[in-house]
Order: C-alpha cells, then sequence, then structure tokens
C-alpha cells in the first residue's frame, strides 16, 4: 500500500506555541528567581518593551495582510500555494516569526526580566529548527529555482 506525502512543511506544533511555552517558562524563571533589577525605572523599560510590542503587531498584521491579498496561508499544517514576495517579504522570509521574536522580546524588556530575557534565544532555536528548517525544505522542494531565487534576495529574518 502507497502512502501519499501531504502537501505542506510538516511543522507540527504551530509556532505560537513555542512562543507561549517560553512565555511561561520565562515567567516560572522569573518566579523562581526573582529578578533584582527591577529598582530600573518603569520609564526606561516601558518605552523600549512598549517600541518593540508594537513593532511587533506591525509586523504581524503586515504578514498577515500580505499572505490574504495573496491568497495562501499562513497555517503551517496546510499547502502553500505560491511564495509571497511582496509587502513585509521583501525584507525578510520569516516576518511572522520575527514578529514573536519581537513580542517576547519586549515583554522582557517592559518587565525587566532576566527569566523572559534567557527565553528569546531558546524561542529563536525552536523557530528556526522546529518550523523554518522544514518549511525551507518544503518549499524548496515544491518551488524550487522561484524558492531559491526568493531566499537568495531576501533574508531569513532581516
Amino acid at each position: 500500500m502507497k502512502t501519499e506525502m501531504k502537501d505542506s512543511a510538516g511543522v507540527r506544533i504551530p509556532p505560537p506555541v513555542f512562543f507561549f511555552i517560553c512565555l511561561g517558562a520565562g515567567l516560572w524563571l522569573e518566579s523562581v528567581f526573582p529578578d533584582t533589577a527591577k529598582r530600573m525605572p518603569l520609564m526606561f523599560r516601558l518605552i523600549p518593551g512598549l517600541v518593540l510590542t508594537v513593532l511587533s503587531g506591525g509586523l504581524a498584521v503586515m504578514a498577515v495582510w500580505a499572505l490574504l491579498r495573496n491568497k495562501t496561508t499562513f497555517d503551517t499544517m496546510a499547502s502553500t500555494v505560491r511564495i509571497v514576495q511582496n509587502g513585509v517579504f521583501r525584507f525578510s522570509r520569516n516576518p511572522m516569526y520575527l514578529s514573536l521574536l519581537l513580542l517576547l522580546s519586549g515583554i522582557a524588556v517592559w518587565r525587566w526580566s532576566m527569566g523572559l530575557l534567557v527565553t528569546v534565544p531558546v524561542l529563536y532555536t525552536m523557530i528556526l529548527f522546529l518550523a523554518i528548517k522544514p518549511e525551507e525544505r518544503y518549499l524548496n522542494g515544491k518551488f524550487g529555482k522561484e524558492y531559491t531565487d526568493y531566499a537568495a534576495k531576501v533574508r531569513r529574518w532581516i
């Protein structure tokens, strides 16, 4: 009996779950090892944290808008119908994942939390190896030269 391969990147866990795992782990670390550095005045941590969070939200909205406009999905388990190369995808091949990193970084800065800050590289690693690398293999296999040309001119992150 022949099994048919599903047309998707095969990313089984939605990447926002990685964000929530890291957020939860960082908050847990913060509770177990309270930061003494929280004496930083709120204004000095709120403004940069807010800037990162707003950038994150804007990037996510622009990415979703570009995907919807191009009639393709942001679901990692669904089939990709085209390589989106316009909008924010002209500057980053993974703007939605970048927005998750910016959001976690913004929350870490706003809370001035070392526990959250140490989870940022963990989130980066999870996204890179559990989402981006499988997606790149899938897109390269499905779209070939079109994807490799796009990857050659647009960076993975920024």
